[in-house]
């Protein structure tokens, strides 16, 4: 189990993660999303040990990876850009992280290269950014770290590259791999994922991939008999998805007494029909006009 417990973070005196917690389960594959500057890749980094936390712990299996050598290991961050690595070939690099992954499998990793025709032996800086991206997911999952925690793996890349690398991702999640992987690809996330982590103003809420809106936020196709309720639909827990002409199609908070979906039965529409909660619409929810701190 990777436990993070109320972790905070400033960066430049500005708080980006305040009191974040949640588990992951081995074999779990979960999303992060949240605005750009939320503090994903800052959230990422501390997990895996990269950067230090002002308060609070990540834990393998009860061992903080920021004091054993031993936890870290267990831990392994991708990132979506690679510069550091520019300079050196898919090699050297492999060859860097055999010394610090002990479980590291350098077989494992020349077949992947192999089998998405990589070459073992140019320089990195040379690649694509679709080749680039194939690369350091391979690198990261050659590591044979029970839990990867990757940021926007296929951002920016073609579709052959991308289809590439989420299949590589799936194959290492089905032999019981840990992912966490921050992207904006929402359709991506939704079909990969079993749980979702959104970041909002430096906390985390989790929904689970089978009640995206957790109960908090319901769909619906709504028509109204007569005027439409203005100041109903000007709520900010009413979101106007689409109108079109009688028929508004709306995301609708239900949580506390007088809920806005309790108003809604009670105003009494012709039409009160529900639809599945997608990803996309709980990133609107949540998100749309807020969160814009950069972190």
């Amino acid at each position: 189990m990777l436990t993070v417990r109320n972790l905070h973070k400033s960066i430049d005196r500005r708080p980006v993660l305040r009191e974040v917690g949640f588990t992951l389960a081995p074999g779990q594959v979960a999303g992060l999303i949240g605005r750009n500057g939320a503090g994903k890749t800052t959230l990422l980094k501390t997990m895996a040990g990269v950067m230090t936390p002002d308060l609070g712990t990540v834990e393998y299996e009860g061992r903080s990876i920021h004091r054993d050598m031993s936890a870290k290991e267990n831990v392994v961050f991708v990132p979506d850009h690679i510069e550091p690595w520019h300079g050196y070939t898919p090699y050297g690099c492999a060859d860097f992280y055999s010394r610090i992954y002990p479980r590291f499998d350098m077989n494992d990793f020349k077949r992947t290269l192999d089998r998405f025709g990589l070459p073992l032996g140019r320089n990195v800086r040379l690649f694509s950014k679709g080749m680039k991206m194939m690369f350091a997911t391979a690198l990261g999952l050659a590591t044979k770290a029970p839990y990867v925690l990757l940021d926007e793996p296929t951002n920016g890349v073609d579709p052959i590259a991308k289809k590439q690398v989420l299949s590589l991702l799936m194959e290492a999640a089905s032999e019981g791999t840990a992912l966490l992987i921050s992207s904006h690809l929402l359709e991506e996330l939704e079909r990969m994922t079993d749980t979702i982590l959104l970041l909002k103003d430096g906390s985390v809420e989790a929904y689970t991939s089978e009640d995206v809106g957790g109960g908090r936020v319901i769909k619906l196709q709504v028509a109204f008999a007569g005027e439409p309720p203005a100041d109903w639909l000007a709520s900010p827990e009413v979101r106007v998805l689409d109108h079109i002409g009688r028929v508004y199609t709306l995301l609708v908070g239900t949580e506390g007494e007088g809920s806005a979906y309790e108003e809604l039965r009670r105003l009494n529409p012709l039409l009160m029909e529900p639809l599945p909660v997608k990803l996309e619409d709980l990133y609107l929810w949540k998100l749309d006009g807020g969160d814009r701190d950069a972190g």
